[in-house]
């Protein structure tokens, strides 16, 4: 989706993708006057210009939670100290492209241009490329024609007069790394981004060191953004200082785990994104009576998702053990289970497949090397581990979905046995009304749903150890939860409301309406009645309300006889 926000008038609904299309049906002489008309307005040759792009939703590979809020949140910012802003979530290959096509026409009549990118990067043979949504990347040969090049992007700010800087939050785990196939020896997958040495006065600002990477947060924002969002607003900042200060707050906040750091040159004057008004009095006020923009307030960094961005690719069953100890009640110390029980499964089979080959016990010291993952003396024989499945009736795992729009299912059963062929999958949601299987990776959190089902494969000695959550929502699906109504706003997505409503700790309840004049997202500070269902709702209505639930499995099965 892309979206034009130009600075005190709000959010217009302009361009989507294709107009083109569009402007050849308009044959009448008033539509051609109302064209016209609309491309009068001064914001293409506006002073400062910003492209916003956060890509969360991959068709291919796993939800990035944070990467639309970076985006909304530094689009707002931005828009609130003066900037024309094009803003686009989820886009796909054409898409993106358009998007950086229009943008650069504007840049060439700026005087400052920026562009924020939150989403995948990866590098390959020292060259750097953004991933659009429907990225599928099987082999480097796909790269080329699949990815944005990050010189793209900074050509599209190249022609602005003074400022011209990129925000890159994107360097994250290339998620297609180990299943790319190289289609030459000499050619090199890396580790987060390459360097880059832009040319003339523009700056790339990286959200972590080359060949580093950056951790998504486990916040609204992550940590680049949210310390990005602290000095945006800020006047009379110097660009080279608000840099330096932002580096200062994610070293900070990530245990000095993550770096940003600064590729290019500025010019030897300062630039101020920002100034106050004694140093701009002569600037026009802009029109309109919007009320100011208010940046969402700083949001702690979970130490937990920092110190998993440093260990995820080790291959330590002594690591991950003590990462589950400090924390196992998180998200991430179920990413580290998982992990776990991957090489744990891995191990088995090595000394399965050794036990078949010869019928000798190994001596005592290769057999502890067999066996480093129990932590327990060669002699002591290690207690039998099985896999299991437990399932979840009327729960749903939200989150870490592998396909964004599910799998065609015909049954729990054959859910869980697509979810236990596939090596990334740990868990998975059974949408049974639509005979839907959405594998997963990993997930945010459970929420309560009628008629979802959901599975978590779990290695353990016993079958009675499968794991309890605490679900934190309850949802109701073609409802409406009347009563309570706070205020409403505008949502783009189901998502987007529930974001709404989890980040406003006055908010117990929500009504999703996606039809009318708008999308609208209905914030309640109490849910008065059931859900009730009518024709209305049937439309496409979801409610959902704040629980703290929880949930046991009411079925564990062992997947050595069953899968």
């Amino acid at each position: 989706m892309l979206e034009r926000l130009r600075p005190g008038f709000g959010v217009m609904r302009v361009w989507r993708f294709g107009w083109g299309g569009w402007m050849h049906r308009v044959v009448t002489a008033l539509g051609l006057m109302l064209w016209c008309i609309l491309f009068a307005l001064p914001s293409l040759a506006a002073d400062k210009v910003a492209l916003v792009i956060g890509n969360s939703n991959y068709d291919h590979v796993g939800l990035l939670p944070n990467p639309k809020n970076d985006a909304d949140d530094v689009a707002a910012a931005l828009e609130g100290v003066g900037f024309s802003v094009r803003k686009a979530t989820d886009v796909t290959f054409d898409q993106m492209r358009q998007a950086l096509g229009a943008f650069s026409h504007d840049a060439a009549q700026a005087d400052m241009a920026v562009v924020f990118f939150a989403g995948h990067g990866i590098e390959v043979d020292k060259h750097n490329f953004l991933l659009p949504t429907d990225a599928k990347l099987e082999s480097d040969l796909d790269v080329n024609f699949q990815t944005v090049p990050l010189d793209m992007v900074v050509d599209a700010v190249s022609r602005a007069h003074s400022l011209r800087l990129v925000f890159l939050d994107a360097c994250r785990n290339n998620p297609f790394a180990n299943r790319m196939r190289l289609s030459d020896a000499t050619r090199s997958i890396g580790r987060g981004l390459s360097p880059i040495e832009p040319k003339g006065s523009t700056i790339v600002f990286y959200s972590a060191r080359d060949g580093t990477v950056a951790s998504d947060g486990s916040g609204r924002n992550s940590p680049y953004s949210q310390a990005l969002l602290k000095y945006l607003p800020q006047a009379d900042l110097d660009v080279d200082k608000m840099l330096r200060k932002i580096r200062d707050d994610v070293l900070k906040a990530t245990n000095n785990v993550q770096e940003p750091t600064t590729y290019g040159l500025l010019p030897s004057e300062d630039i101020f994104l920002v100034q106050s008004r004694s140093a701009v009095s002569l600037v026009e006020k802009p029109k309109g009576d919007d009320p100011p923009v208010t940046v969402p307030a700083a949001i702690p960094v979970d130490p937990a998702a920092t110190e998993w961005a440093a260990i995820e690719n080790l291959e330590s069953p002594a690591i991950l053990r003590t990462f589950i100890q400090a924390h196992g009640d998180t998200v991430y110390g179920k990413y580290a289970e998982a992990r776990l029980a991957e090489l744990q499964e891995r191990e088995r089979q090595r000394q399965q497949t050794g036990e078949q080959q010869s019928s000798q016990p190994p001596p005592a010291s290769q057999a502890s090397l067999q066996s480093p993952q129990y932590n327990i003396p060669s002699t002591t024989p290690a207690p039998p581990r099985h896999w299991y499945l437990a399932t979840y009736s009327n729960v749903d795992f939200y989150g870490g979905d592998l396909y964004s729009k599910g799998l065609e299912s015909a049954s729990l059963d054959q859910c869980a046995q697509t979810c236990a062929a596939n090596l990334s999958c740990k868990l998975f949601t059974y949408n049974s009304a639509k005979n839907r299987c959405f594998p997963k990776s990993g997930f945010s959190y459970a929420q309560i749903m009628s008629g979802a089902q959901a599975g978590y494969f779990f290695e353990s000695e016993r079958r009675d150890q499968a794991p309890t959550f605490r679900a934190e929502w309850e949802i109701f699906v073609k409802a409406d939860l009347l009563g309570g109504d706070n205020y409403s706003a505008r949502a783009s997505s189901y998502d987007d409301c529930l974001l709404m409503c989890k980040s406003d700790q006055s908010c117990r309840a929500f009504s999703y309406v996606p039809f009318g004049k708008s999308k609208s997202c209905w914030i309640k500070t109490f849910a008065a009645t059931l859900p009730t269902y009518s024709q209305k709702t049937e439309r496409g209505i979801v409610s959902g309300r704040r629980a703290d639930m929880v949930v046991r499995a009411d079925g564990v099965y062992d997947t050595a006889a069953r899968y």
